[in-house]
């Protein structure tokens, strides 16, 4: 198999390092950093000479030991020495590994302000002196099962999705699904807000009794009833008559009468 000498595609540079104040007045540290994890994803070590380096960058050999420098002082990653002759300290060259850091953060997601990640939202891209390391693919496949796992312990929320659409659905003769994501997400989030079963029938009643043969009856829909900008005020919008029936087909009563006609002197009231 060709020895491993970088990635052709795309360079891995995480958030964190991206956005890191220090790096971002040397921006090929961060391109280094870059070459470095794109290879440690891969091999678990990143063996390319400084002068190597240099070429890719664009660089001198001085900046580029400057820039590991300033990597290393991070923690980001960890130069090891490769004897010749362990006895005699002949040294033959160098390997980079993850530091102390790198792995942390990745780990952690970052854990700051600019990605606030948690454990759950990260997986460790690099192993901290590892002689061999998952390819991406490999680290995707683990990523899956993780939240396939999570997915199946999630426990069920309660929340009376079908019983509200049934209801809404006896006053309208409307279909709106349980099932649909749209209408749970307004429902969850409503009753995140506090508010309860009954207030969500109350606020069904209320408008059905307020809209009933009027043109504001196409607005007797979940998006309408159920968003955060209505739902309090159509939970407090109308007193309602007690003798009156509760609508079974919409509206309150089968007929209106119509009073735009009549001469206010003529009104009983």
């Amino acid at each position: 198999m060709e020895e491993f000498k970088g990635t052709k595609a795309f360079l891995m540079i995480p958030v964190g390092v991206a956005r890191d104040q220090e790096l971002l007045d040397k921006p090929k540290a961060i391109l280094l950093m870059g070459e470095i994890l794109s290879m440690l994803n891969v091999t678990g070590e990143f063996f390319m000479s400084n002068t190597e380096i240099a070429k890719r960058l664009n660089a001198t050999n001085r900046s580029v030991q400057n820039y590991l420098t300033l990597l290393e002082n991070k923690g980001l990653i960890k130069r090891v020495n490769i004897y010749a002759d362990k006895e005699h300290k002949i040294i033959k060259g160098r390997k980079i590994t993850a530091g102390s850091t790198l792995v942390k953060c990745i780990s952690l997601g970052w854990g700051n302000k600019i990605h606030e990640g948690g454990e759950t939202d990260f997986t460790p891209l690099v192993k901290q002196d590892s002689p061999k390391y998952n390819n991406i693919k490999e680290q995707n496949n683990r990523t899956n099962n993780i939240n396939k796992g999570s997915a199946k312990k999630a426990e069920p929320d309660n929340i009376p999705y079908q019983e509200i659409l049934d209801y809404l659905n006896s006053k309208t003769k409307a279909h709106y699904k349980a099932s649909s994501a749209v209408n749970q997400r307004l429902i969850r989030a409503r009753f995140k807000d506090g508010y309860s079963l009954q207030d969500f029938k109350t606020v069904i009643d209320n408008k059905a009794f307020e809209w009933q043969h009027t043109d504001m009856w196409k607005y007797m829909r979940p998006s309408t009833l159920f968003s955060p900008s209505h739902f309090d005020d159509y939970l407090n919008a109308n007193n309602l008559d007690k003798h009156k029936d509760k609508p079974t087909s919409g509206g309150y009563d089968s007929t209106q009468v119509d009073l735009s006609d009549v001469n206010d002197d003529d009104l009983p009231f």
